[in-house]
């Protein structure tokens, strides 16, 4: 049997994918204690990741796959996300004194 490739198979997109997202992602998944990440894209808008079941990879790191929390995936193009970063789970205190 033989393999065909096709003009997607030696795309310029992938010398553009940026591989320290994918590896930040990969990272994020893996930890031990997991702690809930956050994908920012260049548009503005986030993904909150709560779990890494709510995230996978495509074999070729073009898109990340989101499943939001009513089940509904997004595909995130690797070349538009911009940041991936731990939540902030600290909520702010309110000011005023402590007693």
């Amino acid at each position: 049997m033989e393999v065909t490739r096709t003009a997607l198979d030696n795309s310029p997109a992938q010398d553009y994918i940026n591989p320290m997202v994918l590896t930040s992602i990969r990272e994020f998944n893996r930890a031990v204690p997991f702690k809930p990440y956050e994908i920012r894209m260049t548009s503005g808008e986030s993904f909150k990741v709560p779990h890494p079941d709510f995230v996978m990879i495509s074999p070729r790191g073009s898109f990340v796959v989101f499943v939001d929390a009513n089940d509904c995936p997004h595909h995130l193009s690797t070349l538009l996300i911009e940041s991936v970063s731990l939540r902030n789970s600290h909520r702010a205190r309110k000011s005023g004194k402590r007693r």
